[in-house]
């Protein structure tokens, strides 16, 4: 929010949004709206906003394939978990609430939604987590599979490692420094990655075109892949990381 109003008052040419919630983000967009200032979203699109261009994943379908590799890798008969994370008080980020539903959408399609259980923790306060991930196995003994709905898996991955529980699989989003850890050791099974980097790339190239050589977009939205990253394919994303 601090970030936001600060780009307002240093009157940019452009903007490049990343959005986590949305009613910010939508404010933060009528400014821009106003100013005539063009600005161009990665990774999601906040709804009632007109960017110049976006760069973005379907995140419905990034639920959709998590549930179905979660689904895969997990003994059958088993529980599945989604554990959100919480930055601020209750807000949960739009892309988590989109892949939610993804998830549940292919639950739903193979009769599993019965066999999903839900839970929160909190990204600011680990001890908080480690009481709430260990009661939440204590009472859930037969939950084996975890989904993360974003970049923090590596939270949960830490805790089952210090505590000695290697039957849980997790899977979380983003190939950040501490998810590759968890990949490499095992504690995180798989991470689903949305090319973020060439996200990044192609914005400031849209607002360069757009800024330098008046070339508005022909298409504006365009949808990036999915990448599924597993322990054995991960040295092949150095590049990334």
């Amino acid at each position: 929010r601090a970030a936001f109003g600060k780009i307002l008052e240093e009157k940019p040419d452009a903007v490049i949004i990343g959005q986590t919630f949305a009613k910010e983000t939508q404010e933060l967009c009528a400014s821009l709206d106003h100013f005539r200032t063009p600005y161009v979203f990665v990774d999601s699109i906040a709804e009632n906003t007109e960017p110049a261009e976006s760069f973005t994943t379907d995140q419905r379908a990034c639920g959709y394939l998590l549930g179905r590799i979660l689904n895969s890798v997990t003994p059958e008969g088993s529980s599945l978990a989604i554990f959100n994370a919480q930055s601020i008080g209750n807000s949960e980020s739009s892309n988590s609430l989109v892949r939610r539903e993804g998830f549940m959408d292919y639950m739903k399609g193979c009769g599993r939604t019965a066999y999903v259980k839900e839970a929160y923790f909190s990204v600011m306060n680990p001890s908080e987590t480690e009481k709430t991930l260990l009661n939440f196995i204590r009472i859930n003994p037969d939950v084996k599979g975890i989904a993360v709905l974003n970049s923090r898996g590596y939270i949960l991955a830490d805790i089952l490692q210090e505590n000695d529980i290697n039957d849980i699989k997790i899977i979380s989003f983003d190939l950040t420094y501490n998810n590759i850890r968890g990949l490499k050791n095992g504690h995180i099974s798989a991470l689903l990655c949305q090319r973020p980097e060439l996200q990044g790339f192609n914005a400031v190239k849209a607002i360069i075109n757009l800024l330098l050589y008046n070339r508005p977009a022909e298409i504006r939205h365009h949808l990036m892949p999915i990448d599924i990253i597993f322990k054995e394919n991960l040295p092949y994303y150095k590049e990334i990381y």
